[in-house]
């Protein structure tokens, strides 16, 4: 929707610059004959779902480029290289490496230590938990905080960490936000419809954890509905053996982080999901009630974060790490001015294969970057010469975290650029 977006705002900044020329020409936007073959050819299965490093990924990139010198766009990416000599001419291709972080085995565990005694309960991945398990091996011991839905939001008077200190803890949260249950609640009315997704997300919680000084997070869903993941998969099984099932895009991988390296940002701490009996077990003794808390919340709108007293978790996670080529595809429309630069971008990977079954990502997001592809063969079949350079970016690995946008972006911080929009 993004990419979509983007696309009739710079439709409408062409005709506005076009408009602005001594000799107003207008430029037509592009037809669906122009858009419908790119799309058709990106989205094939000849492209394998276009994951960024494996094979359709590649090809995609080529057919890009490709598109991109046919069009009449002058390459902007990396120096070409001749005979291992670097040259002052560019190619299309902007390469780099993804950090590839597999969790390959996990622990976690409760402890319970009381007059001087000490219990140990085990839980079992894939049956109690999922992990995600960050960037780097990591273990630890530490003391359990409850700490709401792990939300800040303080431009709307809500705050999870408030008055409360995580550092060095675990802390344990709940999915969704104050309120989600029920749109006629206080909270639902403070913090919007849409804030699931602008603030509610797991990642906007990853970091705000770690931003506390959190260690790991645990995360259980309140409603008490979570089955265990055993019987999950269970469910998955059957879901695929119904004949002529309907394909839906499979969850990402929970066991693996994807990051540039030396990326600060996207340096998440562990996260488990728990099912029911872990929640369950978790907070056995403690009095809490999940239910009632999220009722309450909904109405009072106040956090009540606490330490789970004589609540002690033990996680280790065994991560392994290993270099990923992915390159994003990047052309110019040269510009009146050559010191400032409009930037049109849209991703043109996918999730690529799973389980024998091809993702092929016609919206996500094939579309966007058929749409840039036409928008640049208009521009150059205009004959107009735009006001200042355009740079048509298509970029790589944004399924895996906005890796591609995010590298593009560090490489314009390295020399300076005045960008417009």
């Amino acid at each position: 929707m993004q990419s979509r977006i983007s696309i009739v705002v710079l439709i409408l900044f062409i005709h506005t610059i076009a408009f602005s020329q001594s000799k107003p020409k207008y430029i037509n936007p592009p037809t669906v004959n122009t858009f419908a073959p790119i799309l058709s050819f990106l989205s094939s299965d000849w492209m394998e779902g276009r994951e960024a490093w494996a094979k359709g990924g590649f090809m995609a990139a080529d057919y890009m480029a490709s598109q991109m010198q046919v069009f009449g766009l002058a390459p902007y990416g990396d120096p070409l290289k001749l005979n291992d000599q670097i040259s002052k001419r560019l190619s299309y291709f902007q390469d780099f490496e993804v950090i590839s972080n597999k969790t390959e085995k996990s622990s976690l565990a409760l402890v319970q230590r009381n007059a001087g005694l000490q219990s140990t309960y085990q839980f079992t991945q894939a049956i109690d938990y999922e992990i995600k398990g960050g960037l780097a091996s990591t273990d630890a011991e530490a003391q359990l905080v409850f700490a709401g839905y792990g939300i800040t939001a303080s431009g709307k008077g809500y705050d999870d960490y408030k008055g409360i200190d995580v550092k060095g803890k675990i802390v344990l949260i709940l999915n969704g936000f104050p309120g989600h249950n029920d749109s006629t609640s206080n909270a639902w009315r403070k913090l919007g419809r849409d804030f699931e997704e602008n603030g509610a997300s797991t990642d906007a919680k990853l970091m705000n954890a770690r931003i506390h000084g959190a260690i790991a997070m645990l995360v259980v869903d309140g409603s008490g509905n979570f089955e265990s993941y055993k019987q999950e998969q269970i469910n998955q099984y059957l879901m695929h053996s119904v004949a002529n099932a309907q394909k839906t895009d499979p969850d990402y991988d929970e066991d693996i982080v994807h990051a540039l390296p030396n990326d600060t940002l996207n340096n998440q701490i562990p996260y488990f999901k728990l099912g029911s009996s872990a929640a369950k077990k978790l907070l056995a003794g403690t009095g809490f009630d999940m239910a009632g808390f999220e009722k309450q919340v909904a109405k009072s709108y106040t956090p009540a974060s606490v330490i789970m007293k004589d609540k002690i978790v033990r996680f280790s996670v065994t991560v392994k790490s290993q270099p990923l080529l992915v390159r994003n595809v990047i052309g110019l429309l040269p510009g009146k001015n050559n010191n400032k630069f409009i930037v049109v971008g849209a991703h043109y990977d996918h999730l690529g294969t799973r389980n024998g079954i091809i993702f092929n990502g016609s919206d996500d997001n094939g579309s966007g970057a058929s749409g840039l592809l036409a928008l640049a063969k208009v521009w150059v079949e205009s004959g107009v010469e735009p006001a200042c350079n355009i740079i048509f970016a298509s970029w790589t690995a944004e399924e895996e975290g906005l890796l591609g946008s995010e590298y593009f972006a560090q490489q314009l911080d390295k020399k300076p650029k005045d960008i417009l929009l």
